[in-house]
């Protein structure tokens, strides 16, 4: 295994890797990133038997999203963009806006039972006062 040199900067708007891969080309190796914002480079020349294989983690604060790379043909430069300051904030805020609407719609359908209850009692009244008023009325006829 080759011991690729990799050096890590912490630019203003983004982080910089750079991994030393001096004798590869393009096509013998591969950058991956994966949905937890681990970076792996692996490669191998078949001229020699020469493998690397780096491995490194992004902060959180990475946006491993729109991750980008350049190989000048001895060096790897991964630039990796920051994400906005406040984007934390953000993605909480959006979440506690979308659990007070959940709660605001749970209530809603809470009233919404009551009202149905209300009416339901409205109607079974209205029936009550039917059968009376129905039953006054031909007792009355009938005497």
């Amino acid at each position: 295994m080759s011991h690729a040199c990799r050096k890590w900067l912490d630019g203003a708007a983004c982080y910089l890797v750079r991994v030393d891969l001096a004798g590869f080309k393009k096509e013998e190796f591969r950058v991956q990133v994966d949905g937890a914002g681990r970076v792996t480079v692996r490669g191998k020349r078949p001229a020699g038997h020469v493998n690397v294989h780096k491995e490194f983690q992004l902060p959180p604060t990475a946006d491993f999203q729109r991750i980008g790379a350049r190989f000048d043909g001895t060096t790897l430069c991964i630039s990796v963009p920051k994400l906005p300051a406040g984007a934390a904030g953000a993605v909480l805020a959006k979440m506690e806006e979308a659990k007070a609407v959940t709660t605001e719609m749970e209530m809603e359908k809470e009233r919404a039972k009551w009202d149905r209850g209300e009416v339901i009692t409205a109607a079974v009244a209205a029936f009550a006062l039917g059968v009376i008023v129905t039953h006054r009325f031909f007792s009355a006829r009938i005497e």
